[in-house]
């Protein structure tokens, strides 16, 4: 395939969601493109934008939190997973709990509290069991878990 043809390919994926720099070359790979026509293309893609980590990291970021109730060590994680550089992914992170003034501890108790509302049919040990889970799978840390427990279940 020419050059060309990887572009158009990469601008596709593109269009159906966004992807970090080391994620698309890694997938592109995958599909057998050479690597030097994939750092052209995404050169290319760079210079004009349309693939941008930083952007990507904060968009990530702030889908993961403020709509999935992450916390920021899960999505560092997931970040690093998907080839985000660790400094990036550290200053997206800071921007999006500074922009959105975003509270671990408070997060956390308003996931908890809402996740309770699926495991009302449970008795009360099973609860704790399983929402300290759901909380810890979610990154929370532990002083912040037992403290969302605790209210969720006191409610």
């Amino acid at each position: 395939m020419t050059e060309d043809g990887l572009y158009n390919r990469a601008l596709s994926m593109l269009a159906v969601r966004g992807y970090a720099t080391d994620d698309l070359r890694r997938r592109l790979t995958r599909k057998g493109f050479a690597a030097g026509d994939i750092a052209g293309v995404l050169d290319r893609l760079t210079a004009v934008g349309l693939l941008d980590d930083d952007a990507y990291a904060r968009q990530l970021t702030r889908t993961k939190i403020l709509g999935g109730g992450a916390a920021s060590g899960r999505v560092q994680r997931e970040l690093a997973s998907r080839g985000v550089k660790r400094d990036i992914a550290e200053r997206a992170i800071a921007a999006v709990m500074d922009d959105e003034a975003v509270d671990e501890t408070a997060l956390a108790e308003q996931v908890a509290r809402r996740r309770m509302a699926a495991l009302a049919r449970f008795d009360h040990a099973t609860q704790r069991r399983r929402l300290y889970a759901y909380l810890a799978r979610r990154g929370y840390r532990a002083d912040d878990i037992r403290r969302a427990v605790e209210l969720a279940m006191s409610d």
